[in-house]
């Protein structure tokens, strides 16, 4: 602060953002969170309401709006690109895994509209999230609002 006691008076010191270990530890969480919604969503994503002639497959809508939130989410809190990357891995990687036949012979995903659906959803959302361009710094400089001085 100022003589004046106006906080935006003072200069700030330069932020680098996030350090290494805590931008690894974001990512190692953001993977096992996006195993989990993936395992979820694919036990989930084959739940049906039928109302009279309409069936609604209200389990691959609520499991894409869950992974969407996830990935946007990330992007949005972390303000990088490496947890969605993390997230993505961990949930493309468990329905990959879940769509292949058990030894068994059980299928959690199965051939049809629905399975594709949840199989290649998800890894658009996290396509679409990744390369989305930042909101940060948009104007080469900071977030906070420019205030005349004088």
């Amino acid at each position: 602060m100022t003589a004046t006691g106006d906080p935006r008076d003072s200069v700030s010191p330069v932020d680098d953002g996030p350090s290494a270990a805590s931008r690894f530890v974001s990512a190692a969480l953001a993977f096992v969170v996006g195993v989990v919604y993936g395992a979820v969503g694919t036990v989930a994503h084959p739940l049906v309401l039928t109302v009279g002639p309409a069936t609604i497959p209200w389990g691959l809508i609520v499991s894409l709006v869950g992974v969407l939130a996830l990935f946007v989410g990330f992007r949005l809190v972390l303000g990088e690109r490496l947890a969605v990357v993390a997230a993505g891995v961990g949930v493309v990687g468990i329905v990959a895994l879940f769509s292949l036949e058990s030894a068994g012979g059980s299928v959690l995903i199965e051939n049809g509209t629905e399975g594709w659906i949840w199989v290649v959803a998800p890894a658009a959302f996290a396509a679409v999230v990744i390369i989305w361009p930042s909101t940060r710094n948009r104007r080469g400089g900071s977030d906070e609002p420019t205030v005349p001085r004088g």
